[in-house]
Protein backbone atom coordinates (compact mmCIF):
# COMPACT_ATOMS: atom_id res chain seq x y z
CA UNK A 1 0.00 0.00 0.00
CA UNK A 2 1.40 3.37 -1.02
CA UNK A 3 0.21 6.84 -0.06
CA UNK A 4 1.09 9.13 -2.95
CA UNK A 5 0.00 12.34 -1.18
CA UNK A 6 -0.60 14.03 -4.49
CA UNK A 7 -3.98 15.64 -3.86
CA UNK A 8 -2.73 18.94 -5.31
CA UNK A 9 -2.00 17.46 -8.73
CA UNK A 10 -4.74 16.98 -11.28
CA UNK A 11 -5.18 13.75 -13.22
CA UNK A 12 -7.99 14.24 -15.69
CA UNK A 13 -8.14 10.95 -17.57
CA UNK A 14 -7.79 7.23 -17.04
CA UNK A 15 -4.77 7.31 -19.35
CA UNK A 16 -3.24 9.86 -16.99
CA UNK A 17 -3.88 7.55 -14.05
CA UNK A 18 -2.01 4.74 -15.80
CA UNK A 19 0.95 7.00 -16.56
CA UNK A 20 1.10 8.12 -12.93
CA UNK A 21 1.06 4.61 -11.41
CA UNK A 22 4.87 4.04 -11.38
CA UNK A 23 5.34 7.29 -9.45
CA UNK A 24 2.50 6.49 -7.06
CA UNK A 25 3.81 2.99 -6.34
CA UNK A 26 7.54 3.70 -6.47
CA UNK A 27 8.33 1.36 -9.35
CA UNK A 28 6.83 0.25 -12.65
CA UNK A 29 4.47 -2.65 -11.92
CA UNK A 30 4.48 -5.76 -14.07
CA UNK A 31 2.02 -8.65 -13.81
CA UNK A 32 0.20 -6.78 -11.08
CA UNK A 33 -3.27 -5.74 -9.99
CA UNK A 34 -3.37 -2.13 -8.86
CA UNK A 35 -6.26 -0.69 -6.84
CA UNK A 36 -6.41 3.10 -6.82
CA UNK A 37 -8.49 4.32 -3.87
CA UNK A 38 -10.19 7.70 -4.30
CA UNK A 39 -11.35 9.89 -1.42
CA UNK A 40 -13.00 13.31 -1.31
CA UNK A 41 -12.23 16.41 0.75
CA UNK A 42 -14.74 18.78 2.34
CA UNK A 43 -15.31 20.55 -0.97
CA UNK A 44 -16.01 17.17 -2.61
CA UNK A 45 -12.83 17.35 -4.62
CA UNK A 46 -11.74 13.79 -5.40
CA UNK A 47 -8.11 12.79 -4.95
CA UNK A 48 -5.99 9.66 -4.89
CA UNK A 49 -5.85 8.50 -1.29
CA UNK A 50 -3.95 5.23 -1.50
CA UNK A 51 -2.62 2.84 -4.12
CA UNK A 52 -2.51 -0.89 -3.40
CA UNK A 53 -0.50 -3.27 -5.61
CA UNK A 54 -0.74 -7.04 -5.50
CA UNK A 55 0.78 -9.75 -7.66
CA UNK A 56 -1.33 -10.86 -10.61
CA UNK A 57 -0.67 -14.47 -9.61
CA UNK A 58 -2.49 -13.81 -6.32
CA UNK A 59 -5.69 -13.15 -8.28
CA UNK A 60 -8.49 -12.10 -5.96
CA UNK A 61 -6.87 -13.32 -2.74
CA UNK A 62 -6.38 -9.79 -1.32
CA UNK A 63 -9.96 -8.75 -2.22
CA UNK A 64 -11.42 -8.90 1.29
CA UNK A 65 -8.49 -6.99 2.83
CA UNK A 66 -8.69 -4.29 0.14
CA UNK A 67 -12.43 -3.85 0.60
CA UNK A 68 -12.09 -3.69 4.38
CA UNK A 69 -9.34 -1.09 4.17
CA UNK A 70 -11.30 1.01 1.69
CA UNK A 71 -14.47 0.96 3.77
CA UNK A 72 -12.61 2.10 6.90
CA UNK A 73 -11.03 5.14 5.30
CA UNK A 74 -13.80 7.02 3.58
CA UNK A 75 -13.03 5.84 0.07
CA UNK A 76 -15.70 7.00 -2.36
CA UNK A 77 -14.64 5.09 -5.46
CA UNK A 78 -11.82 3.03 -6.93
CA UNK A 79 -10.07 2.44 -10.22
CA UNK A 80 -8.89 -1.11 -10.84
CA UNK A 81 -5.96 -1.80 -13.16
CA UNK A 82 -4.57 -5.10 -14.39
CA UNK A 83 -1.02 -4.77 -15.75
CA UNK A 84 -0.40 -8.26 -17.06
CA UNK A 85 1.21 -10.02 -19.98
CA UNK A 86 -0.62 -12.66 -22.01
CA UNK A 87 0.32 -15.47 -19.63
CA UNK A 88 -1.02 -13.64 -16.56
CA UNK A 89 -4.00 -11.85 -18.09
CA UNK A 90 -6.69 -14.39 -17.25
CA UNK A 91 -5.82 -14.71 -13.55
CA UNK A 92 -5.37 -10.95 -13.22
CA UNK A 93 -8.79 -10.25 -14.76
CA UNK A 94 -10.36 -12.81 -12.45
CA UNK A 95 -8.69 -10.98 -9.57
CA UNK A 96 -10.03 -7.63 -10.77
CA UNK A 97 -13.54 -9.09 -10.89
CA UNK A 98 -13.28 -10.48 -7.38
CA UNK A 99 -11.84 -7.28 -5.91
CA UNK A 100 -14.55 -5.26 -7.63
CA UNK A 101 -17.22 -7.57 -6.24
CA UNK A 102 -15.96 -7.18 -2.67
CA UNK A 103 -15.78 -3.40 -3.04
CA UNK A 104 -19.33 -3.13 -4.33
CA UNK A 105 -20.54 -5.29 -1.46
CA UNK A 106 -19.32 -2.63 0.98
CA UNK A 107 -20.88 0.16 -1.07
CA UNK A 108 -17.82 1.45 -2.92
CA UNK A 109 -18.21 2.25 -6.60
CA UNK A 110 -15.74 0.96 -9.18
CA UNK A 111 -15.28 3.81 -11.63
CA UNK A 112 -13.58 1.62 -14.18
CA UNK A 113 -11.48 -1.49 -14.62
CA UNK A 114 -8.59 -1.26 -17.06
CA UNK A 115 -6.14 -3.70 -18.59
CA UNK A 116 -2.80 -3.13 -20.28
CA UNK A 117 0.06 -5.46 -21.06
CA UNK A 118 2.62 -2.97 -19.77
CA UNK A 119 2.94 0.58 -18.46
CA UNK A 120 5.18 2.08 -21.13
CA UNK A 121 4.66 5.01 -23.47
CA UNK A 122 2.45 3.97 -26.35
CA UNK A 123 1.14 0.76 -24.78
CA UNK A 124 -2.52 0.10 -25.54
CA UNK A 125 -5.05 -0.20 -22.72
CA UNK A 126 -8.74 -1.01 -22.70
CA UNK A 127 -11.69 -0.50 -20.41
CA UNK A 128 -12.93 -3.93 -19.35
CA UNK A 129 -16.52 -2.71 -19.01
CA UNK A 130 -16.96 -0.71 -22.21
CA UNK A 131 -14.22 -2.20 -24.41
CA UNK A 132 -13.08 1.36 -25.17
CA UNK A 133 -9.35 1.76 -25.41
CA UNK A 134 -6.52 4.21 -25.50
CA UNK A 135 -2.78 4.66 -25.35
CA UNK A 136 -0.67 5.02 -22.19
CA UNK A 137 1.16 8.40 -22.13
CA UNK A 138 4.86 8.48 -21.27
CA UNK A 139 5.03 7.82 -17.49
CA UNK A 140 8.21 9.90 -17.27
CA UNK A 141 6.22 12.97 -18.35
CA UNK A 142 3.46 12.56 -15.77
CA UNK A 143 3.06 15.50 -13.38
CA UNK A 144 3.04 13.04 -10.51
CA UNK A 145 6.38 11.61 -11.69
CA UNK A 146 7.94 15.05 -11.92
CA UNK A 147 6.67 15.93 -8.44
CA UNK A 148 8.05 12.72 -6.94
CA UNK A 149 11.46 13.22 -8.57
CA UNK A 150 11.72 16.77 -7.28
CA UNK A 151 10.79 15.57 -3.79
CA UNK A 152 13.75 13.20 -3.86
CA UNK A 153 11.83 9.92 -4.04
CA UNK A 154 13.16 7.30 -6.42
CA UNK A 155 10.98 5.65 -9.06
CA UNK A 156 12.49 2.29 -9.91
CA UNK A 157 12.23 0.38 -13.16
CA UNK A 158 10.59 -2.63 -11.51
CA UNK A 159 10.06 -4.39 -8.21
CA UNK A 160 13.37 -6.28 -8.41
CA UNK A 161 15.28 -3.02 -7.94
CA UNK A 162 13.50 -2.43 -4.63
CA UNK A 163 14.06 -6.05 -3.61
CA UNK A 164 17.78 -5.70 -4.27
CA UNK A 165 18.07 -2.86 -1.74
CA UNK A 166 16.86 -5.22 1.00
CA UNK A 167 19.11 -8.15 0.09
CA UNK A 168 22.09 -9.19 2.19
CA UNK A 169 25.35 -7.37 1.45
CA UNK A 170 28.82 -8.05 2.77
CA UNK A 171 28.53 -9.10 6.40
CA UNK A 172 30.15 -6.73 8.89
CA UNK A 173 31.76 -8.82 11.66
CA UNK A 174 30.46 -8.30 15.18
CA UNK A 175 34.08 -7.99 16.29
CA UNK A 176 34.21 -4.52 14.70
CA UNK A 177 31.52 -3.30 17.07
CA UNK A 178 32.91 -5.18 20.05
CA UNK A 179 36.20 -3.31 19.74
CA UNK A 180 34.26 -0.05 19.95
CA UNK A 181 32.29 -1.39 22.92
CA UNK A 182 35.53 -2.16 24.77
CA UNK A 183 36.76 1.40 24.23
CA UNK A 184 33.48 3.20 24.97
CA UNK A 185 32.46 1.11 27.97
CA UNK A 186 29.31 2.34 29.70
CA UNK A 187 28.59 5.02 27.09
CA UNK A 188 28.60 2.52 24.19
CA UNK A 189 24.81 2.49 23.74
CA UNK A 190 24.36 6.25 24.07
CA UNK A 191 27.28 7.01 21.76
CA UNK A 192 26.00 4.57 19.16
CA UNK A 193 22.57 6.21 19.10
CA UNK A 194 23.98 9.73 18.92
CA UNK A 195 26.40 8.89 16.10
CA UNK A 196 23.70 7.10 14.15
CA UNK A 197 21.34 10.05 14.56
CA UNK A 198 24.05 12.36 13.21
CA UNK A 199 24.52 10.01 10.25
CA UNK A 200 20.81 10.06 9.43
CA UNK A 201 20.60 13.83 9.84
CA UNK A 202 23.53 14.35 7.46
CA UNK A 203 22.23 11.66 5.07
CA UNK A 204 25.60 9.94 5.14
CA UNK A 205 26.45 6.28 4.60
CA UNK A 206 26.99 4.52 7.95
CA UNK A 207 30.52 3.32 8.60
CA UNK A 208 31.22 -0.38 9.14
CA UNK A 209 31.77 0.39 12.81
CA UNK A 210 28.34 1.99 13.15
CA UNK A 211 26.70 -0.94 11.29
CA UNK A 212 28.29 -3.46 13.62
CA UNK A 213 27.55 -1.40 16.75
CA UNK A 214 23.88 -1.02 15.81
CA UNK A 215 23.74 -4.76 15.18
CA UNK A 216 25.03 -5.45 18.68
CA UNK A 217 22.36 -3.20 20.21
CA UNK A 218 19.65 -4.96 18.20
CA UNK A 219 20.75 -8.52 18.97
CA UNK A 220 19.98 -8.77 22.65
CA UNK A 221 18.75 -5.44 23.97
CA UNK A 222 15.27 -4.91 25.44
CA UNK A 223 12.45 -3.83 23.14
CA UNK A 224 12.56 -0.26 24.43
CA UNK A 225 16.06 0.02 22.93
CA UNK A 226 14.83 -1.21 19.54
CA UNK A 227 11.85 1.12 19.72
CA UNK A 228 14.15 4.03 20.48
CA UNK A 229 15.45 3.75 16.91
CA UNK A 230 12.00 4.80 15.67
CA UNK A 231 12.90 8.29 16.90
CA UNK A 232 15.16 8.63 13.84
CA UNK A 233 12.04 9.33 11.77
CA UNK A 234 12.03 12.92 13.03
CA UNK A 235 15.03 13.58 10.75
CA UNK A 236 13.00 12.45 7.73
CA UNK A 237 11.47 9.07 6.99
CA UNK A 238 13.35 8.71 3.69
CA UNK A 239 16.71 9.52 5.26
CA UNK A 240 16.09 7.10 8.11
CA UNK A 241 14.93 4.39 5.67
CA UNK A 242 18.07 4.70 3.54
CA UNK A 243 20.41 4.48 6.52
CA UNK A 244 18.64 1.59 8.24
CA UNK A 245 18.37 -0.35 4.97
CA UNK A 246 22.12 0.04 4.49
CA UNK A 247 22.72 -1.18 8.05
CA UNK A 248 20.49 -4.22 7.53
CA UNK A 249 22.56 -5.31 4.51
CA UNK A 250 25.60 -5.79 6.74
CA UNK A 251 23.83 -7.72 9.50
CA UNK A 252 22.57 -11.28 9.85
CA UNK A 253 20.02 -13.18 11.90
CA UNK A 254 18.10 -11.47 14.68
CA UNK A 255 19.91 -8.15 14.29
CA UNK A 256 19.13 -8.05 10.56
CA UNK A 257 15.47 -8.91 11.17
CA UNK A 258 15.20 -6.09 13.71
CA UNK A 259 16.94 -3.58 11.42
CA UNK A 260 14.63 -4.52 8.54
CA UNK A 261 11.61 -4.12 10.80
CA UNK A 262 12.72 -0.62 11.71
CA UNK A 263 13.38 0.15 8.05
CA UNK A 264 9.91 -1.11 7.25
CA UNK A 265 8.44 1.29 9.77
CA UNK A 266 10.21 4.22 8.12
CA UNK A 267 9.00 3.09 4.70
CA UNK A 268 5.44 2.85 5.97
CA UNK A 269 5.59 6.31 7.55
CA UNK A 270 6.85 7.70 4.26
CA UNK A 271 3.95 6.17 2.34
CA UNK A 272 6.19 3.68 0.52
CA UNK A 273 4.05 0.57 0.77
CA UNK A 274 6.14 -1.32 -1.78
CA UNK A 275 9.35 -0.98 0.24
CA UNK A 276 7.45 -1.74 3.45
CA UNK A 277 6.13 -5.01 2.03
CA UNK A 278 9.50 -6.09 0.65
CA UNK A 279 11.23 -5.27 3.93
CA UNK A 280 8.73 -7.53 5.70
CA UNK A 281 9.60 -10.48 3.45
CA UNK A 282 13.31 -9.88 4.02
CA UNK A 283 12.82 -9.65 7.80
CA UNK A 284 10.92 -12.92 7.81
CA UNK A 285 13.70 -14.65 5.89
CA UNK A 286 16.31 -13.28 8.29
CA UNK A 287 14.36 -14.55 11.30
CA UNK A 288 13.79 -17.94 9.66
CA UNK A 289 17.53 -18.27 9.02
CA UNK A 290 18.18 -18.49 12.77
CA UNK A 291 14.95 -20.21 13.75
CA UNK A 292 13.31 -17.28 15.55
CA UNK A 293 10.00 -15.50 15.18
CA UNK A 294 9.81 -12.23 13.29
CA UNK A 295 10.04 -9.18 15.58
CA UNK A 296 6.71 -8.26 17.17
CA UNK A 297 6.73 -4.84 15.50
CA UNK A 298 6.81 -6.58 12.12
CA UNK A 299 3.52 -8.30 12.93
CA UNK A 300 1.97 -5.02 14.02
CA UNK A 301 3.03 -3.30 10.81
CA UNK A 302 1.78 -6.21 8.72
CA UNK A 303 -1.66 -5.92 10.29
CA UNK A 304 -1.58 -2.15 9.75
CA UNK A 305 -0.77 -2.58 6.06
CA UNK A 306 -3.53 -5.12 5.58
CA UNK A 307 -6.01 -2.92 7.39
CA UNK A 308 -5.06 0.11 5.34
CA UNK A 309 -3.97 2.24 8.31
CA UNK A 310 -2.91 5.74 7.34
CA UNK A 311 0.81 6.22 8.06
CA UNK A 312 0.05 9.19 10.31
CA UNK A 313 -1.80 6.83 12.66
CA UNK A 314 1.47 5.04 13.44
CA UNK A 315 3.47 8.17 14.16
CA UNK A 316 2.41 7.84 17.78
CA UNK A 317 4.90 4.96 18.04
CA UNK A 318 7.78 7.45 17.73
CA UNK A 319 9.15 7.83 21.26
CA UNK A 320 9.75 11.27 22.72
CA UNK A 321 13.35 12.39 23.30
CA UNK A 322 13.07 11.87 27.06
CA UNK A 323 12.02 8.24 26.58
CA UNK A 324 14.98 7.60 24.28
CA UNK A 325 17.34 9.14 26.83
CA UNK A 326 15.92 6.95 29.60
CA UNK A 327 16.33 3.73 27.60
CA UNK A 328 19.67 4.45 25.90
CA UNK A 329 21.29 7.41 27.65
CA UNK A 330 21.43 9.24 24.31
CA UNK A 331 20.60 12.90 23.96
CA UNK A 332 19.14 13.41 20.50
CA UNK A 333 18.49 16.82 19.00
CA UNK A 334 15.10 17.57 17.46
Amino acid sequence: MSNPAQSDLRITSFAGVLAALPAMIGFTPYNSIVTVLLAADASRKTFVSTVIRSDASDGGAPAADIAAAASRHGVVAVILVAVADARHTVVSLQGVDRIGHHLREVGIDVLCALHTFELTAGAVFRDLDTADGGVVPDPASSEVTVSQVFSGRAIDSDCSVVEHRFEEGDEIPESVGLRAAAILGDVFLAATFEELAATVYAREIPSEAIVSRVGITLSGSPLDVRDAYLRLAIYGEQRALEVMTHIARGLRGTARAQALTIARYFAYLGGDGAAAGIAFDAARRAADSVGTDVPSLTGLLDRALRAGFEPKNLRELIPIAETVEMSTGATLTG
